[in-house]
């Protein structure tokens, strides 16, 4: 058997742990033995229901926000007034002692009644569920289950559904443990202990008991600070909640600009949340503002040059005001190396290459959130109070040695998305261009907005420009690792340095290998760039097929992709030159 969780339930839960006890042949038949122990488990309940009433507030946080209370809360309260544990099946009992004891959820499932794939998986909402009395019912909006194909076995709120229930014919049993919180490796030590001192009691000698801890499904990263390995961006879409650009709505974007961009053919913006109802406005007349920013830690690379790339076109086919945010505090507080006189620093950098693009100056706002702090700070604290520690800490996976100020920093990153409607002093939507690893932000955005009397911000998504040693070895292209990344102020000397050293290439072993056999265009870092910044679709095509054939080399494609960026830069760096006398044209200030 296996079970796995996925990486959209960690993102969510980075705390959670789940662990399996796969125990066969028992003999499930009651036993004064395990009668006794049962009143053990009773009248330890009772002894210690003060230690317990900690463990069920903390324990409580995932069901307050149901405005349900802890499960086990009402049978634990009313042992220790002298109630006694409810007689089930041998079974049933050795795992009820189990979990009051421990304080900690369980379920048990018959496995003969189970596949040999289950997952543990986060609820999008309105998935269908069969409670274990029949009654049929829509999960809510993350819930954690346990999930057999599309089938839900359990509810983490709502606890276990009808069709895999231990009976008294069962023999072969599943236990798993639920935690949507950090459990210690101790505290599994003691929840298996008790399961293997009670199974003795009902066990036959043909029992046998295997324990196990839940692994995630996924071999890659995806966080806000952290993208690493070869990332299946199907299953982001799924583990984000986030929604596919359909053929669908392209045709629809299409019709509503007159024009296609090599980015969403290519797939590069893929997915987004919320896109059709700004399409849908602006048919009718509505305005809306474009929102995109930049955290400065260093220079920019072409990483970040691409969203703003497509940021622009977007602004010059809608015609709409851009809010550039750049919250030069982020980076000061979330790394220990940097001041905020050097955050500062890199921010007016930064800008340079922003204006470079080309934005228009009459739409185009750009703001650092320490200077602009002034605008932003009331609206932010209208944000914080809506938002708990506790969802914080399980959305970003922030631990206790977190500052306040990184845990603050949410609520101004929302501000952008409720600006316009401040500025247009009316509800006015918010399109987001970003890559998908920073729509975990505006999910929590989203939860607030409209409780606000705000519209929920959109985000339109795109996939990472890989680093230069390929996504599977590096993740994506970083500030931080210079042989990743080709940066704007990178000379062509440079830049040719980096590509022929480091640029991942999917050529043959040998070049009677590649003449032979050709190259595989689908891994090599250089054609993976140029499909970023070739905008001819018919000379991308013909790089692909010589370079599969063949007939082109590595080297050759290597080159082609040098000269392209070293042409663009070239022509970049005089527009930066430009850009200083036109600074203040574009900021807001307080």
């Amino acid at each position: 058997m296996k079970i796995t969780k996925t990486k959209r339930l960690s993102l969510k839960f980075p705390n959670s742990r789940f662990y399996g006890i796969v125990i066969k042949n028992l003999e499930n038949k009651h036993s004064k033995d395990l009668e006794k122990e049962k009143k053990k488990v009773e009248e330890y309940i009772v002894k210690n229901f003060d230690k317990f009433n900690e463990q069920i507030e903390e324990r409580s946080m995932f069901f307050k926000n149901y405005n349900k209370s802890f499960p086990l809360e009402y049978q634990l309260k009313t042992i220790a007034k002298g109630k006694e544990i409810p007689k089930h099946s041998a079974i049933k009992d050795l795992f009820f002692m189990t979990e009051l004891k421990n304080c900690t959820i369980m379920s048990a499932q018959d496995i003969d009644k189970l596949d040999d794939k289950l997952v543990f998986d986060l609820s999008i909402g309105g998935e269908d569920f069969i409670y274990m009395d029949g009654k049929s019912m829509k999960i809510k909006p993350d819930d954690i289950l346990l999930k057999q194909k599309e089938e839900v076995l359990i509810s983490h709120l709502y606890g276990a559904g009808k069709s895999t229930l231990i009976d008294k014919n069962s023999k072969d049993v599943l236990f798993l443990v639920w935690s949507d919180i950090s459990i210690s490796d101790n505290d599994i030590d003691k929840i298996v202990s008790d399961i293997k001192k009670y199974t003795k009691i009902i066990s036959g000698e043909k029992t046998t008991i295997e324990l196990f801890e839940v692994e995630e499904t996924n071999n890659f990263i995806v966080t806000p600070w952290d993208v690493k390995g070869d990332i299946d961006y199907d299953k982001l879409v799924r583990q984000f909640g986030t929604k596919k650009l359909d053929n669908k709505i392209l045709k629809e974007f299409k019709s509503v600009v007159k024009s296609d961009h090599p980015y969403l053919k290519r797939k590069i913006f893929y997915s987004h949340m919320y896109f059709d109802e700004i399409l849908k406005d602006y048919k009718k007349g509505d305005k809306f503002y474009l929102y995109t920013g930049r955290a400065p830690s260093g220079p920019v690379h072409m990483g970040h040059l691409f969203v703003w790339m497509f940021t622009k076109w977007l602004q010059d086919k809608f015609d709409v005001p851009l809010l550039f945010q750049i919250p030069d505090e982020e980076k000061f507080l979330a790394k220990d190396n940097l001041t905020l006189a050097e955050t500062k620093k890199w921010a007016y950098e930064n800008i340079l290459d922003i204006i470079a693009l080309g934005f228009d100056p009459k739409k185009t706002h750009i703001f650092l959130n320490t200077e602009y702090a002034g605008h932003m700070y009331s609206h932010a604290c209208k944000i914080a109070k809506k938002i708990t520690f506790s969802t914080i800490k399980s959305t970003f996976g922030f631990g206790n040695d977190k500052n306040i100020g990184i845990i603050f920093y949410t609520a101004m990153q929302s501000v952008p998305a409720v600006l316009p409607s401040v500025m247009e002093k009316k509800k006015t939507r918010v399109l987001i261009p970003c890559a998908i690893d920073q729509d975990v932000h505006f999910r929590l955005t989203r939860d607030v907005a409209e409780s606000l009397g705000y519209y929920k911000p959109a985000t339109i998504l795109c996939r990472f420009l890989p680093g230069l040693q390929g996504m599977g070895a590096q993740g994506k292209m970083s500030s931080s690792a210079e042989s990743t990344a080709i940066f704007t102020d990178d000379s062509p000397k440079t830049v040719r340095k980096k590509i022929m050293k480091h640029a991942f290439s999917g050529g043959g072993d040998t070049l009677e290998e590649h003449r032979k056999f050709g190259g595989n265009p689908d891994i090599d870092v250089s054609y993976q760039w140029l499909t970023f910044f070739e905008e001819d679709d018919k000379k991308l095509e013909k790089i692909y097929n010589d370079y599969k054939s063949g007939k082109l080399l590595s080297g050759e494609l290597k080159q082609i992709l040098i000269d392209k960026l070293n042409n663009f830069l070239e022509e970049h760096r005089k527009k930066k030159e430009i850009a200083r006398k036109n600074i203040e044209k574009f900021m807001l200030r307080d």
